[in-house]
Order: structure tokens, then sequence, then C-alpha cells
């Protein structure tokens, strides 16, 4: 009964995607149309610049904060793991 149940929604989902690859052929685009175009392009380099100088501001902040967080960590392994002497 379940192989006959896949077998018909296999075939429902295959009929349905029928109609869906109507490829038609090529379009004709006006000159205002290739105007804003811009497939291709490629960044500046004041903006990639300004994407990397950001980058480095996330990371030093990351890495303050880890520094701190294994600070914290470090206190306290040592404080606990080393022996209480009388």
């Amino acid at each position: 009964m379940s192989s006959s149940v896949v077998g018909l929604v296999a075939a429902v989902a295959l009929l349905a995607s029928v109609g869906i690859a109507n490829a038609k052929g090529p379009v004709t685009l006006t000159d205002g149309q290739l105007d804003k175009i811009s497939a291709g392009d490629s960044q500046t380099s004041a903006t990639l610049a300004a994407a990397t100088a950001q980058l480095n501001t996330l990371l030093a902040a990351n890495t303050q904060q880890l520094n701190n967080q294994l600070a914290f960590f470090n206190f306290f392994s040592t404080a606990f793991t080393t022996p209480i002497t009388p």
C-alpha cells in the first residue's frame, strides 16, 4: 500500500514539474535597461578597505573578549586546583 502511495506522489510531482522548465528565447534589452546592469562589477578599493577595517575592528574586539574569558577561567581553575596549606 505504501509503495503505491509513494509511486502516486512521484507521478504527481513529475507531472507538475513539466511546466516549470519552459524557458523562452533570448530577450532584447533596451539601452535604459542595459545601463542599469552591473553584472561583473567589482568592488572599489575604498569599499574593500572599509570592509577590511571593519573586520579588523570586530576581530580585535572578539580577541580581547576571548582573552578576558580565558583569564577569568584560569583564575578560578588555579584557585580551586591548588592545595590549601595550613
